[in-house]
């Protein structure tokens, strides 16, 4: 399998290309275009969840509160060699991580695919989520092989050994290795509001951070203003 950006940052689509027998799994919606020979089915987020019932409950949880699709699209290549293109909602760059036996965290929207050799599951943030006003849900991919990633804007990728304050509404992903909190912009409450940041995440530890260019929240509020009221 090999993955191959085009047109970064700004509109970027994502070529899969496929051996034969080989599959890549996917947002609903993320698809483009594929060759002839791409069989595609429609099936649970993670086949590996258990039966049709538990698949079933997750996939629902993940809906409610992590505000994700319930289904995926797998893409196998029959018969020979073939490619599907694949490209996020927004406008804004993709990335490859090779995930290699470490747990990569991402934030729930910045999915896009993965094989099935990498396993996609939800870790619940609890109250850090909530009180840094995103969503209560991160996924996490563990296992072997590429995954396909999204962002509202650029990608910046940092190697981190350290400490890294990270805007909440800026965060796309992070490897295993790296844990995070979340604090204050100013040492008062009501300074780091009015500093228009708010809270903001403490990454801190090794490994690497995904961050995106654009607040995809920050962009639909200022677009939003400027629209007319809709007709009652």
């Amino acid at each position: 399998m090999d993955i191959q950006i085009h047109y970064r940052p700004a509109h970027s689509l994502a070529q899969v290309n496929l051996n034969a027998n080989e599959m890549i799994r996917a947002e609903s919606g993320a698809m483009v275009s594929h060759t002839r020979n791409i069989a595609v089915e429609a099936a649970a987020k993670n086949p590996n969840e258990g039966g049709l019932g538990s698949r079933l409950l997750k996939g629902l949880k993940r809906m409610a509160l992590g505000g994700e699709s319930f289904f995926t699209n797998t893409y196998t290549a029959q018969g020979g060699p073939g490619h599907v293109t694949l490209a996020p909602s927004l406008t804004g760059d993709m990335v490859v991580h090779p995930l290699q036996g470490e747990q990569l965290v991402i934030q729930g929207s910045s999915y896009v695919a993965a094989p099935d050799s990498v396993a996609i599951d939800t870790n619940f943030q609890g109250f850090k989520g909530f009180f840094s006003g995103e969503s209560l849900f991160f996924l996490t991919a563990t296992g072997n092989g590429p995954v396909l990633l999204n962002a509202f804007g650029a990608i910046e990728t940092i190697d981190l050994n350290g400490e890294m304050i990270v805007d909440t509404g800026h965060l796309v992903a992070f490897t295993g290795g790296i844990n995070y909190t979340v604090e204050k912009a100013s040492k008062g409450l009501i300074s780091s509001f009015l500093s228009g940041e708010g809270l903001v995440l403490k990454m801190a530890g090794q490994g690497r951070l995904y961050i995106q260019s654009r607040n995809p929240n920050e962009y639909g509020a200022t677009v939003g203003a400027m629209l007319p009221p809709r007709a009652g």
